[in-house]
């Protein structure tokens, strides 16, 4: 097998692929199609309790992934494609096992940090449900101790701890356990950076002590602490670091740790723990290095390291770390900042009062410009005043006089008096004449028979009654000469 293909090959018991198990015919078909025609299935790559690891192929991004299948072979069967339950009787605990796998995968895919593996699909299909992941180019941890030829000096060895705590840490924190930590759950890559995979036997609520359908969980001698073989028994995260500590001790030394059932066995009948310390005994590593290891393993879970941070605070000191590289941040634009925050979170949770609608502003529009002759057109026809104008090469015809009426008895009238007429509108203001001028006027009107006419006092020729254009015609020729 290439390390490629090596380093997935089972990612939770450590059986290898090999042509032996195809008989078993428990495994999807090489060029299976899952949710549609996303995913195509290209091998098996591993098998374990509770699942199958393909590598396949993502047909709309085009690119070669994981993908992980929920099998518990101990209540399910394949039929074609599709997996069915053996027995009536287990359907709940295989649908509940279903659904803590799609839970699980969920939040592993919030779990966003660069030495744990990315989960980038969860879907049900065939019946079950199925993960993607990353495809990590590299070889697992087993696969480096087996191999004599090349080996990791103690400080490569003690930056992938330090990088393999802070993951771990940020397991507990999301209220996880991993629960199969090993060397063949550890990739490293081609710089020797790690990556913690399969999730597959992680449990929600570890601080709850919820251990749910514990007893068809996979074990593994050497490994796992001697809380994971009880059913219902307290698990919590030093369960993990002691699982951490012996895969370490195995990578330091090359020989896994006693079963840690043997060793409670040996350490409560009084006989010495068949487990070695590693103080004092390997040389190349600093003291307190080798001693958190050691604790970490202890078998009674009160005497372990209880947390990643305490453990990685004794390998890596504060003191020890390079500086985080943080940019000083100004108070004044914190200040600022945080203003604008409370003011923005203030006006959205206060509910929005309507709207006063504007008061009507009657704005002074200008006024286009209306040439003189239209004015004074409009004027005379709506009987208005006609407007003065700022011409005076011709004079305005003037309006007749009223007629005037006579108030003084014509018996009465002499040579040399004066005579008052009064206007016949009262906006006119009387004029005075001469006797002469009356009689005159009396005399002509007299032989007609008719009503004594006005006297005009100047000669006026009132418009004529013409149409429309006549008079548009006869106001735009005053106006233009």
């Amino acid at each position: 097998m290439t390390s490629q293909q090596h380093q997935l090959a089972d990612d939770e018991t450590g059986i290898e692929a090999d042509d032996s198990m195809d008989g078993l015919n428990e495994e999807l078909p090489n060029g299976t199609l899952l949710l549609g025609d996303q995913f195509t299935i290209t091998r098996r790559l591993g098998k374990g309790g509770f699942g199958i690891t393909y590598l396949a192929q993502d047909n709309y991004l085009e690119r070669s992934v994981v993908i992980k299948e929920c099998f518990p072979e101990v209540f399910c069967e394949r039929n074609g494609t599709s997996v069915l339950v053996r027995s009536q009787m287990n359907r709940e605990k295989y649908r509940s096992i279903v659904d803590m796998f799609m839970r699980e995968a969920r939040s592993m895919a919030k779990l966003r940090h660069p030495n744990i593996i990315g989960v980038h699909r969860v879907f049900e299909d065939n019946d079950t449900a199925y993960m993607a992941l990353d495809l990590i180019d590299g070889q697992d941890m087993r696969q480096v101790i087996d191999d004599k030829k090349q080996s990791l000096t103690p400080q490569q060895i003690k930056e992938i701890l330090i990088k393999l705590l802070d993951a771990v840490e940020l397991v507990h924190d999301a209220d996880l356990l991993h629960r199969d930590i090993s060397p063949d759950n550890i990739l490293l890559d081609k710089w020797a950076s790690p990556a913690l995979i399969d999730f597959g036997a992680a449990r929600e609520e570890a601080s709850r002590g919820n251990r749910e359908l514990s007893a068809l969980l996979v074990v593994k001698d050497g490994y796992s602490p001697q809380e994971f073989y009880f059913s219902g028994s307290k698990q919590t995260p030093c369960s993990d670091l002691y699982a951490l500590g012996a895969t370490f001790y195995h990578l330091i030394t090359g020989e896994a740790p006693a079963n840690s059932q043997t060793r409670m066995a040996e350490v409560a009948a009084g006989n010495p723990d068949p487990c070695a310390p590693l103080a004092g005994q390997v040389e190349g590593y600093e003291p307190k290095f080798l001693e958190a290891i050691d604790k970490a393993m202890n078998v009674l879970p009160k005497e372990r390291i209880q947390t990643a941070r305490e453990w990685s605070e004794i390998i890596n000191p504060k003191e020890q770390r390079p500086p985080p590289m943080l940019r000083s941040v100004d108070k004044q634009l914190e200040k600022t900042l945080t203003r604008l925050v409370t003011e923005t979170n203030k006006h959205v949770m206060t509910p929005e009062k309507p709207k006063e609608q504007p008061a009507e502003v009657n704005a002074t529009q200008p006024k286009k410009a209306v040439p003189d002759w239209v004015a004074e057109f409009n004027a005379e026809t709506e009987g208005g005043t006609v407007p003065d104008r700022k011409r005076s090469a011709r004079p305005m015809p003037k309006a007749a006089p009223a007629p005037l009426k006579l108030e003084t008895p014509k018996a009465a009238l002499t040579k040399d008096k004066p005579l008052v007429l009064g206007a016949s509108t009262p906006t006119e203001p009387d004029r005075t004449v001469t006797s002469e001028d009356i009689n005159q006027a009396l005399e002509n009107a007299a032989g007609k028979n008719a009503a004594p006419k006005p006297l005009a006092l100047t000669q006026t020729v009132q418009p004529a009654r013409t149409g429309l254009k006549q008079r548009l015609g006869r106001f735009r020729g005053r106006w233009k000469g």
